[in-house]
């Protein structure tokens, strides 16, 4: 009787493995485009007008609104288990970027055209990017480049300052409108401010 050789099992290919890391690899490819997309176009029209910051707004706010939006999906993957993050640390990241670009920006049109904008929106695409790209080498599977790790870990100690001082000076800018409006809505600017801004990013 011949001898039964037992069939070597092979490794599986690197990559994702079920419905959930795929849903979340293209979930993550959308988003590091659309905020590559922002990248460019602040940086774009910076360079095109010799950093003039004050078109930025009118050019980057119809694709902002969305993008930025679009990471209450963020807290529902956490809710529903498809990441491991802490739903009240990834509702309150979420919940500054939020505050900031409809309880601000939406609110207050006279405040677009200030420097701060493009210096929140910069530090936001940067990092939004840096992460993105981190997670997409991570669930392909095929590991993370040294220096996406290195950057992942290392631009957010120019980026958080950067990008929490941006946020502040626009809730700055606009407290005197926000008085004018509701003081309601003033005091509610400065409260929701010393809450969220210190807690957002990763």
């Amino acid at each position: 009787m011949a001898k039964i050789t037992p069939v070597e099992e092979r490794p599986p290919p690197p990559g994702p493995k079920n419905f959930t890391e795929w849903y979340l690899l293209s979930y993550n490819q959308v988003s590091f485009l659309g905020w590559f997309w922002i990248l460019y176009l602040t940086i774009s029209k910076l360079y095109e007008t010799q950093g003039d910051y004050r078109p930025v707004f009118d050019l980057v706010w119809p694709s902002l609104q969305y993008v930025q939006t679009a990471a209450v999906f963020e807290v529902l993957h956490s809710l529903f288990g498809f990441v491991r993050a802490p739903i009240m640390t990834t509702g309150m990241q979420v919940a500054s970027r939020l505050f900031l670009v409809w309880a601000v920006n939406f609110v207050v049109p006279e405040i677009h055209s200030h420097w701060s904008f493009s210096t929140m929106v910069i530090a936001w695409s940067i990092a939004e990017c840096t992460r993105y790209v981190f997670y997409i080498f991570h669930l392909s599977g095929g590991g993370v480049p040294s220096v996406i790790s290195w950057a992942r870990y290392n631009f957010f100690l120019i980026l958080y300052p950067l990008g929490v001082f941006s946020e502040m000076m626009m809730v700055y800018q606009a407290l005197p409108y926000a008085k004018a409006i509701d003081p309601l809505y003033y005091y509610g600017l400065i409260a929701v401010a010393l809450v969220y801004i210190p807690g957002k990013d990763d």
